[in-house]
C-alpha cells in the first residue's frame, strides 16, 4: 500500500480557516498541537494525509464538528484561481470534473459519481480515515453549491464508520 498523501493547497486551505477564525495566537496553538510548526507547507507538494487529520482533529477536539465543516466548506471556495473559475460554471460541469481532479488533490481512495437531472450521488471509497474528515467532505461538496451559486443540499447517507463499504454523499439542487 502506498503512503497517503494529500496536496498542500488543502492543508493550507485548512489552515487558512483556522488563521481567519482563530487569529494569528489559534493558528500557531493549532500548528503546535497538529506538529506542523516547523513545516513550510507549499501548495503543489504531496505531503503525509496525518498532517491533514491532526488539523482536523484539532478543529473537532477545541471547536466542534461544525466548524470542520465550515473548514471543508473554506478550503473548498478558497483553492485560488480554481475557486474563481468555477464561479462560472455549474454543478453539472464541477462535479464530472471531480472524479478527474481526486486523483491530482489525494494518492489514495476512489470517487465514483451517479447523476441525475438535478443531483447526484457522490460515493468515496477508502478516503476518510476518520468521522471528521467525512464532515469536511460535506462541508466542501456544500461549498461546491455555493460556488457555482446553485441552491441545493448535501446528505450523507453512508459511512464507512457506521458499517457501510463506503462514504455516500446525496447532492440535489433545483
Amino acid at each position: 500500500m502506498t503512503d497517503r498523501q494529500v496536496r498542500g493547497s488543502v492543508v493550507n486551505g485548512y489552515l487558512k480557516y483556522v488563521e481567519k477564525t482563530w487569529g494569528k495566537d489559534g493558528y500557531e496553538y493549532c500548528c503546535q498541537k497538529a506538529r506542523v510548526s516547523d513545516i513550510k507547507v507549499r501548495d503543489g507538494q504531496q505531503y503525509p494525509h496525518d498532517m491533514l487529520l491532526s488539523i482536523i482533529h484539532w478543529i473537532s477536539d477545541n471547536h466542534g464538528m461544525a466548524r470542520v465543516k465550515q473548514a471543508g466548506k473554506h478550503t473548498i471556495q478558497n483553492l485560488g484561481l480554481l475557486a474563481y473559475v468555477v464561479r462560472f460554471t455549474n454543478m453539472d460541469t464541477m462535479l464530472k470534473k471531480t472524479k478527474n481532479l481526486y486523483p491530482d488533490v489525494y494518492s489514495f481512495g476512489e470517487v465514483n459519481m451517479i447523476q441525475t437531472d438535478r443531483g447526484a450521488t457522490l460515493i468515496m471509497k477508502d478516503v476518510s480515515q476518520i468521522p471528521e474528515d467525512c464532515v469536511g467532505w460535506e462541508g466542501a461538496f456544500e461549498g461546491m453549491l455555493e460556488l457555482t451559486r446553485t441552491k441545493g443540499k448535501v446528505v450523507k447517507t453512508k459511512c464507512r464508520f457506521n458499517g457501510d463499504p463506503q462514504c455516500e454523499y446525496e447532492i440535489t439542487w433545483k
